[in-house]
């Protein structure tokens, strides 16, 4: 069974993490992997998250199973962080909520549970899009499509052609959307776009997938998810999958969110809870709780809840900080490039304007790490290091100039 499989293809993070590890030069520079580093290079763990994990532990929570459904107490509390509290769905009881181990599995289960539902369904996906997410499509079965998102070469949202493309979408198509901080891109839609995309769906019959993974990275906590409640609020019905890895900084922890909203002419949404607890058992029986039971104690508790919320604040304060150095680095070196897209760009991630064989370039002679697009994780990096990449970056422009007149020459 096992001894013929071989040359299988690694995973581009798996295969940064080995490059990395090789590599010997003291100043190479980690910008790949989407966690935030603080101005020391580290990973830090919030204090909300440290005084929640101790009252948990002194409260001596049993370690028996739960439902397929997960944690109750932090399913509500994500609906809440989401959608807001007052939002019709929840005031409408339209929502059918399980904890998931992350995002990720989020995604896989609620692409399992679109298929069983409608096999002939495709998945709509932004160009470029993180890739893992498209394995957890092409995994259930769904045939992916792509969508013209964004221009990297020249750092620009290309909404008119996203508009096009997605008019070709079906009843029962799935779309998949980035709530905020859009992975890989930083590039976000805003308000009036996400209601010109909701009438869209509504005309096409289509179903979004929205995908938030990096609420309170962005503008703020409320700010970043205002367009996707006022977008889920046309809708007539949604999947939703929700992050706390970066928001709560617990990513080894793999707590989400994976939601159905159904519309309100649902003939019989017991049977969809079933068939959603079923397809989530059938996968993985149940999430760990531990994750989800620190996000709820933060939650229900308001000084944890006050003081995570002081945190992430300063983590996207931190991220700002990193954007505006970043452009200016750029800029000083590159008088005639206009940055200014970095600091319109929203949370963790934003793509060099730069191809993939310039991309090795910078890897090769400045030790410079990305992952695919040349994704640069801003919350990851440090003033110097923003230097370094300006000048990496400046060389590369040289280059092609070079190049050009050669070839026109």
């Amino acid at each position: 069974m096992f001894k013929d499989l071989c040359n299988y293809a690694n995973d581009p993070i798996e295969a940064l993490f080995k490059r990395l590890s090789d590599d010997t030069d003291p100043q190479k520079i980690d910008l790949g992997i989407g966690v935030f580093r603080d101005d020391s290079g580290k990973v830090p763990v919030m204090k909300a998250v440290r005084r929640a994990e101790q009252q948990l532990f002194e409260r001596d929570l049993p370690k028996s199973y739960m439902s397929p459904l997960g944690n109750p107490g932090y399913c509500r509390d994500m609906e809440q962080l989401v959608l807001g509290a007052d939002h019709p769905i929840l005031q409408e009881r339209r929502i059918i909520s399980a904890q998931t181990p992350g995002a990720g599995s989020a995604l896989r289960a609620g692409a399992e549970f679109a298929h069983g539902l409608s096999p002939e369904s495709v998945v709509w996906v932004s160009e470029p899009v993180w890739g893992h997410q498209v394995e957890f499509f092409e995994k259930a079965g769904i045939r992916v499509r792509t969508y013209r998102y964004y221009d990297q070469l020249n750092s620009a949202l290309q909404f008119a052609e996203m508009q096009e493309d997605l008019r070709d979408m079906r009843v029962n198509d799935l779309l998949l959307l980035h709530g905020c901080c859009h992975n890989p891109t930083g590039q976000d839609l805003n308000i009036d776009q996400w209601r010109a995309i909701a009438d869209l769906v509504v005309k096409t019959g289509a179903v979004p997938f929205v995908d938030v993974a990096y609420q309170g990275f962005g503008a703020g906590i409320e700010e970043d998810v205002a367009g996707m409640r006022a977008f889920s609020a046309i809708v007539p019905q949604m999947l939703l999958t929700v992050s706390s890895s970066k928001s709560f900084g617990i990513y080894r922890e793999r707590a989400g969110l994976l939601s159905v909203i159904f519309s309100p002419d649902a003939r019989d949404p017991e049977s969809l809870r079933r068939k959603f607890r079923d397809t989530i058992r059938q996968l993985y029986f149940m999430a760990p709780d531990h994750g989800a039971a620190i996000v709820h104690e933060i939650m229900s508790t308001p000084e944890l809840e006050k003081l995570w919320r002081q945190e992430l604040d300063e983590i996207r304060h931190h991220v700002i900080t990193m954007r505006s150095a970043l452009r200016k680095t750029i800029e000083a070196t590159n008088p005639d490039f206009d940055a200014s897209f970095l600091e319109m760009q929203n949370g963790m991630f934003s793509c060099l304007p730069i191809s993939a064989d310039e991309q090795l370039f910078m890897e090769q002679q400045f030790h410079i790490y990305m992952l695919p697009n040349a994704r640069v994780n801003v919350a990851a990096m440090n003033t110097a290091q923003s230097e370094t990449l300006a000048e990496a970056f400046a060389c590369v422009r040289a280059a092609r100039t070079a190049s050009a007149l050669e070839a026109s020459g």
